[in-house]
């Protein structure tokens, strides 16, 4: 684990690093984060109901493949939508039904925002204690920082609360 200038914790095991800018080493940072640039819209997920966080997923997938910058943070019963293993959120059977309408399921969701450039994923550093959740069980490439990161990475975008 290190500790960025910012005092934010991040996972050892994440994906590459940004290597310029303020937040440089904050894994889980897209290189725009890391280099100062703010996102079009930060999504605060801060319970674990499958419906909150499936809607949650969807509308980060949807205005990144619109070109937008997303930033996903978790908080309190939230982060568990961001850990390796999803069984951590309420009613995940709901997910079966979801993918038999043809609907995108919470795994296909989590893949193609680990893979989208626009997308940072963090996690808050007290959420994780409050839910007793390991920074080891976290999905690669999620930032463990505090809640002064988060707001300064979402400076004046549009914020949705799930």
């Amino acid at each position: 684990m290190s500790t960025s200038s910012a005092g934010s914790r991040t996972p050892s095991r994440s994906h590459a690093s940004a290597s310029v800018g303020p937040l440089a080493g904050v894994s889980g940072l897209s290189a725009a984060y890391a280099e100062g640039g703010m996102c079009d819209l930060a999504i605060m997920v801060v319970e674990a109901r499958y419906e909150r966080v499936h809607a949650a997923l969807m509308l980060a997938v949807t205005a990144s493949a619109l070109g937008q910058t997303v930033l996903l943070f978790g908080m309190g019963a939230g982060v568990a939508a961001f850990c390796e293993k999803w069984d951590g959120l309420e009613q995940p059977e709901q997910d079966a039904a979801r993918q038999k309408a043809g609907v995108a399921g919470v795994e296909t969701l989590r893949t193609a925002l680990t893979e989208l450039e626009e997308v940072s994923l963090m996690v808050c550093d007290s959420g994780l204690k409050a839910m007793s959740v390991s920074e080891q069980a976290l999905l690669p490439g999620v930032a463990v920082v505090g809640l002064p990161t988060f707001l300064d990475q979402a400076g004046a975008a549009r914020l949705a609360v799930f």
